[in-house]
């Protein structure tokens, strides 16, 4: 267990005022890593993606998370992402030909498939802070030796007093999402891309879907650029 004291002489709303800015830091502290490996098809189209349609699965306010990043992330590389279902609504079942003559009438190019997982927020045990107010009274006696230009002093003394405290437990907060990802050719089904990957996020400004949802789409579409597959940055 770690405990962190704070010895104030201040009043104690001073001293919460003091917690507090400690706690948010703790609690609001933490970083954002993402790793993917991406491998694209020898045998690319001519010209790259510029139109697909994007159809993720997962947990369901981060797959509305991850879907709106798509568009905002394709919007930035010059390339239009629409969503699956709101081509193909999820009321009925479609047929393969039912499926090839959509994509084709909106002449869409790819189609981009990217399934999540994810562990939740997780909340981990950081430490106590122990803060409050001590007054008290000491009292000592010693010796002074001095030889030359220096002094040295013993001392025995007592010391007592009081102090009012309040302990607040401390967490921090982790995240861990997974993603896998293809986007095949829409005339012909084969697979162009695919790709996997996760984020690792700690502190409570990056557990968020919302933070989660666009560093696992950036690298996405960021590995779908740099091989060429879709356009570039407008």
């Amino acid at each position: 267990m770690q405990i962190f004291v704070f010895f104030r002489g201040a009043s104690m709303s001073s001293a919460r005022t003091v917690v507090g800015i400690v706690l948010a830091a703790i609690a609001l502290s933490g970083c954002i890593t993402t790793s993917m490996q991406g491998y694209a098809d020898r045998q690319l189209p001519t010209k790259p993606i510029g139109r697909m349609v994007a159809y993720v699965s997962g947990p369901g306010p981060l797959v509305s998370s991850i879907q709106t990043n798509i568009a905002e992330e394709a919007r930035k590389r010059g390339v239009v992402a629409d969503d699956a279902l709101m081509l193909f609504p999820p009321t009925r079942t479609y047929t393969n030909a039912e499926v090839q003559q959509g994509l084709a009438r909106d002449a869409i190019e790819g189609v981009l498939v990217i399934s999540v997982g994810d562990s939740g927020v997780q909340q981990q045990y950081a430490g106590t802070i122990l803060s409050g107010q001590y007054s008290g009274t000491s009292s000592a006696s010693g010796i002074v030796n001095t030889f030359g230009n220096t002094s040295t002093i013993s001392m025995n003394g007592t010391s007592s007093g009081t102090m009012i405290a309040t302990a607040t437990p401390t967490y921090r907060y982790k995240r861990q999402t997974t993603f896998t990802a293809r986007l095949l050719e829409a005339s012909t089904g084969r697979n162009l891309w695919v790709g996997n990957g996760q984020v690792n996020a700690g502190g409570l400004l990056f557990v968020g879907d919302g933070a989660n949802a666009s560093s696992s789409v950036a690298a996405i579409f960021d590995d779908l650029q740099r091989k060429g597959i879709i356009g570039s940055s407008s």
